[in-house]
């Protein structure tokens, strides 16, 4: 079973040790967006600090009541009036076992719930896992664009029906 948890305080000293160990087991990753393969906990609560400032909610992905990946999203992009998901990462341990796709999938609900339409996300340029993976779950590219960390992203959006 896979459910979403609201993260209650990111920047609580056990959560930004719950986020490290998650976004550490994915280096690839991190050296993608933010340029170093390892994150200190310290680093989080400042880059988390900004994205709660512009109303960014956070989510553990429970797996068998562990904790198996973070979602964070903006329910409205200031820019775009959009929700963004900010940032989807499993945890390298319970990688390929479906509990993205599941998340995502809760996540769209959520949304749906809350009367959405659609929802934007960022991929890195040379992320073609992260391509690979949002073109399944039906999203599709709409521009392309710079991150907040100057990375050149492609904006992909999915409608819901």
């Amino acid at each position: 079973m896979i459910w979403l948890e609201p993260v209650l305080d990111p920047l609580a000293p056990e959560s930004l040790d719950i986020q490290a160990s998650i976004l550490n087991s994915q280096p690839e990753f991190n050296q993608m967006v933010l340029h170093k393969a390892y994150l200190e906990p310290l680093e989080l609560e400042e880059e988390n600090r900004n994205n709660l400032t512009m109303g960014e909610k956070m989510l553990y992905i429970r797996s068998h009541d562990r904790i198996a990946g973070l979602i964070t999203y903006l329910p409205d992009y200031s820019a775009d009036h959009y929700p963004w998901i900010g940032l989807l990462v499993i945890h390298q341990q319970y990688s390929r076992q479906g509990i993205g796709k599941t998340a995502v999938n809760e996540l769209e609900r959520l949304f749906r719930n809350q009367g959405l339409s659609a929802v934007r996300l960022a991929v890195q340029l040379e992320n073609k896992a992260g391509e690979a993976f949002w073109t399944r779950n039906g999203f599709a590219p709409v521009r392309r664009a710079t991150d907040n960390h100057n990375n050149e992203v492609d904006v992909y959006e999915k409608q819901f029906g």
